[in-house]
Formats: structure tokens, C-alpha cells, sequence
């Protein structure tokens, strides 16, 4: 068994988002969600393609992915044309995937299926799923949590031996389902085998007309296959962002890992509260970065440099050693030790020299 394939549904429109952006292409330190959960994917060992399902704007969002270049894992778009749930969605992904004899199950290749609104989603969590998947030969894995308030959320319904037997959805709830807190997080792991046949056996038999995904659980236990879950440790890595509170609320975990990640690396921060970093920004060890600093975009500085206070970067630059106090700069490259500002604004395209000195209230073109 092997996880060769990924499955990134991001055919969604997002209408409670308010924006005309597609949903996964909406950002969070400077980044699409589709490209947080991307990298967190990317980082898998043994994958050999990993299918994105696109359907609003499609175009856009394909624009997105080409920007990724070459790789391996392969990455390719599945068009869905009408979005008519997360079942249809996958059986449009499982277009791009081989096609397998259905319903033998042991094909040795095991598929991870997941949305593209789960920007927090860690590379360590997905690894831990999959690991949890080949130990246990399930039929399929579902990455769950448990939930104070499990309100919106789908939830896992286990027997009386406590064996998983179907998920179901929040507005399909009935009875005593509502008080269950173990719920679905939308990501799964699936033998490829056995997906196929499951998907051709979905039907629109909900509140929503729709095809869910979740009823291939279902299927796959009443024919006799095991199901089995991993519960993640921090539950903030699985919320969902569907608008735009949420997205706020995620930025601000994210600003938090970007910090503390950047530190663990040797980077000083001074009263870091008041510091913005975006996800690809990079910056060498022994480098501090002064309070109500702004580093944006592509911005790359170097070992031993200081930043700030008060300066903003973007897209740009900066080479070991060099001092920047108060400087705004947008895709500049500012050489190695340059002393520069206060009160320094250099233009997009700007370059200055190593060891270059830049005079307070200085623009530079």
C-alpha cells in the first residue's frame, strides 16, 4: 500500500466570502488557502499526482496551479462543471486518477481527498493520517476531531462494538446524532480500488440534492470494508474558513506560526505582536526585526541584518548585514550592509549597491 494520489476539492464558489474571488484563491498572509493546503500535500513522500477539482472560475484558479511550475508529484486540474456536491467533485478527480477494476480493493494505491479551505492543515498531520491508514488496512480513513460546539459539522456514527458505520451530515441529523461530538473534518484517505464503485453508487437522497461524499462511508461498511478514523490533536488545524470572520480569525493562527517558526529558525523579534510576516518571506538567522515592521510578499533578507522599527517591505531584496530603519521599499534588492534611512522610500526596480549609505528622506527611483 502507498499514498500515490491527492485529491484537493476546490471547485467552490464561496458565496458567504462577499467577494468575487473564488473561494480557495482568497489569502491569508499573502497566500491562497489553495496554496497553504498545496504545500502541506506537496510535503508527502511517494505521491505521483495530486488532481485539484476546479468549477467556479475555473480558469483563475488553474492560473493559480500553473504557477507551481514542474514538480513531482504531478499536478493536474479536474474540471467539475455543475457543482453538485463533494461526491460529484471527487468522481470529476477521480477523471484524472487510473482507472482502476472497481471494487477488488489491494490495488497497492491509496488516495487522499480534502478541501481547499483548511489553510492550518500541517504536512505532520497528514503524514500522521496516512501512517494511521496503511498500519490499520482500512477501506478508508476519515480525519476526525472532536468538537465542543459539533453544530455545522457532519458526525461519525459508530456502532455498538463503536465501529465507524456512516457519517452524516449536520441538517440530516436525526435523534440522538445531534449530541455527537466526534465529526467529520472533510479529509479522508480511501484504498483507489474501492472509491470508484462507491461514487457510482451515490444518489442525491438528502435535504441538499446533492451527492456527498460522506455517503461513501456508509456504502463501503455495509459492504463489508472497515473504515477507520484519526482524531487530530489541534483542532484549529481542520477548522474550515467559509467567510470572512473565519478567514480573519485564520490569519491571525497563521501570523502566529509564521513568527514562531521564524524565531525557532534565529531570527530576533521585538515586541513581535506588532510584526506582520507573510508565509514566503525568508529571513536568515541572526537577523532582528523591529517592532511595526512589515515584511510582504516575496520579500527575502539575509543573515544578521536589522529591520525596522516602522519599515515595510515588499517583494523585496535585502542582503546580509544591512540596517533599514524606517524604509519602505517594494520590489527593490538592497545589497549586503547598507545603512539606510530613516524616512527612506525605494521605488519598485530600485537597486542599491553593498555597503551603499542611503540618507534620511531619501527617495530612490
Amino acid at each position: 500500500m502507498a499514498l500515490r494520489y491527492a485529491m484537493v476539492l476546490a471547485a467552490g464558489k464561496g458565496t458567504r466570502m462577499a467577494s468575487e474571488r473564488p473561494k480557495p484563491l482568497m489569502k491569508l498572509c499573502g497566500v491562497s488557502m489553495l496554496r497553504h493546503v498545496m504545500r502541506a500535500v506537496l510535503e508527502l513522500d511517494e505521491l505521483e499526482r495530486v488532481v485539484v477539482v476546479v468549477g467556479h472560475q475555473a480558469e483563475l484558479v488553474e492560473r493559480e496551479l500553473r504557477g507551481y511550475g514542474s514538480h513531482a508529484p504531478e499536478i493536474v486540474a479536474a474540471r467539475q462543471p455543475e457543482q453538485r456536491g463533494t461526491g460529484d467533485a471527487v468522481s470529476a478527480g477521480l477523471s484524472r486518477l487510473p482507472d482502476l477494476l472497481p471494487g477488488v480493493g489491494g490495488s497497492g494505491s491509496e488516495v487522499l481527498v480534502l478541501p481547499s479551505d483548511t489553510p492550518l492543515l500541517t504536512a505532520e498531520t497528514l503524514k500522521a493520517l496516512a501512517k494511521a491508514h496503511m498500519e490499520s488496512g482500512n477501506a478508508a480513513t476519515i480525519l476526525t476531531m472532536e468538537a465542543s460546539n459539533p453544530a455545522g459539522y457532519g458526525r461519525v456514527v459508530r456502532n455498538a462494538k463503536g465501529a465507524v458505520t456512516e457519517i452524516v451530515e449536520d441538517r440530516d441529523l436525526v435523534g440522538d446524532q445531534a449530541m455527537i461530538r466526534e465529526v467529520n473534518t472533510g479529509v479522508y484517505i480511501f484504498d483507489l480500488a474501492l472509491l470508484p464503485v462507491a461514487i457510482r453508487r451515490l444518489a442525491p437522497s438528502n435535504s441538499q440534492r446533492e451527492y456527498y461524499l460522506t455517503d461513501a462511508i456508509e456504502l463501503l461498511t455495509q459492504s463489508g470494508y472497515q473504515v477507520g478514523v484519526m482524531s487530530v490533536a489541534d483542532v484549529q488545524e481542520t477548522q474550515g474558513v467559509n467567510d470572512l470572520p473565519q478567514l480573519v480569525a485564520a490569519e491571525e493562527l497563521m501570523r502566529s506560526r509564521i513568527l514562531a517558526r521564524h524565531i525557532g529558525a534565529g531570527v530576533m523579534m521585538v515586541r513581535p505582536e506588532t510584526i506582520t510576516i507573510d508565509a514566503e518571506v525568508q529571513i536568515g538567522p541572526g537577523t532582528t526585526i523591529w517592532p511595526n515592521t512589515l515584511l510582504l510578499g516575496h520579500t527575502s533578507i539575509g543573515s544578521h541584518a536589522e529591520i525596522g522599527p516602522e519599515s515595510s517591505l515588499i517583494d523585496t531584496d535585502v542582503g546580509d548585514g544591512s540596517r533599514l530603519v524606517r524604509v519602505d521599499a517594494t520590489a527593490a534588492t538592497i545589497g549586503r550592509s547598507v545603512m539606510a534611512g530613516p524616512y527612506v522610500s525605494i521605488r519598485e526596480g530600485a537597486t542599491v549597491s553593498d555597503r551603499a549609505i542611503v540618507e534620511p528622506f531619501s527617495l530612490l527611483k
